[in-house]
């Protein structure tokens, strides 16, 4: 995701994040996506594209991520977090 978190190459600064959780993603005909997760994945957010503001998060917990045909992404949580990795690192 470009320029999700400008600090990256204007600074150096970085955060190691653990993004190893497991997702069941259906893809549908008209291009959307249905993810079902488990544990953290990593997902940008593009100015007004989703339910979070725009940036990179480690996304953690029991949840699932409706991404429509457009781009725009849904996380509803049954229980987890948000970590927002562009803040630790600015």
């Amino acid at each position: 995701m470009r320029n999700s978190c400008a600090s990256i190459t204007d600074t150096g600064a970085f955060y190691d994040a653990d993004v190893s959780g497991r997702a069941i993603v259906e893809y549908r005909t008209d291009g959307s996506q249905f993810w079902s997760v488990r544990g953290p994945v990593l997902v940008g957010f593009g100015e007004n594209g989703g339910t979070l503001p725009r940036g990179l998060y480690a996304i953690d917990g029991v949840y699932t991520m409706n991404i429509s045909a457009t781009g725009y992404k849904t996380v509803t949580m049954a229980h987890g977090t948000s970590d927002d990795l562009c803040a630790r690192i600015g």
